[in-house]
């Protein structure tokens, strides 16, 4: 691929904030909580939609796009 298209990927791979969203969201939910959250990530019969809408009427506000980038992050895990 050309120059362009590297540059693109490489800034596309990028994960904004994602150190900080997972050190807030981790102070939250606890070390019980994180260590569910964990599972919950690797569970496949668990969607992004419940995750998101668990954590958020907990109480965190957090975008569905976050919990599926965080979610990607715990399964690889």
């Amino acid at each position: 691929m050309g120059e362009l298209f590297d540059a693109l990927r490489q800034e596309a791979d990028k994960r904004p904030n994602s150190n900080k969203r997972d050190e807030r969201l981790r102070e939250f939910l606890g070390d019980a909580g994180w260590k569910d959250l964990i599972k919950a990530a690797k569970d496949s019969s668990i969607t992004n939609a419940v995750i998101h809408r668990v954590i958020k009427n907990k109480g965190f506000p957090i975008s569905y796009t976050a919990i599926a980038r965080l979610r990607q992050d715990l399964a690889k895990s």
